[in-house]
């Protein structure tokens, strides 16, 4: 599989695990911790999937059409959702611990988290892993 078919599928599970991750949130508890919160099925929660999509969009399209550059600007921009998912599971860990609600209700979100920082992890070796590290690997075995 080429690298540009690896990094379109990694970037595709990451988009769809950061709206997950949305969605989940807006379905916990968290979702009455303010008047910011994202509601389920609000205009809110809508936009906030939306502008996530478009964000993944634009440089993925602009990579798709042979700008090999634009896979820097992704790494940026995944770097950005590694420390966003990372940051919310911690946060989330905490508000469960300290708070009223139990973890359970909260932990099915601290999950969805994790998996989308596991993706983000597993798109920059797709994106950056070298032609020669994987002759080597594949010599070894």
């Amino acid at each position: 599989m080429s690298r540009k078919n690896r990094v379109a599928i990694a970037t595709i599970i990451s988009a769809f695990l950061f709206c997950a991750v949305i969605a989940a949130a807006s379905l916990s508890p968290l979702a009455g911790t303010g008047a910011a919160a994202n509601q389920f099925n609000s205009v809110g929660m809508w936009s906030a999937i939306g502008m996530i999509l478009v964000m993944y969009f634009i440089p993925f399209v602009i990579y798709m059409l042979g700008v090999d550059a634009m896979r820097y600007v992704m790494a940026v921009l995944c770097g950005f959702g590694l420390l966003i998912h990372f940051s919310s599971a911690g946060f989330i860990l905490m508000y469960g611990l300290f708070s009223d609600q139990l973890l359970s209700e909260v932990v099915f979100v601290i999950v969805v988290c994790l998996a989308a920082a596991a993706v983000n992890i597993i798109w920059f070796v797709a994106a950056f892993r070298s032609v020669a590290e994987k002759t080597s690997a594949n010599s070894l075995t």
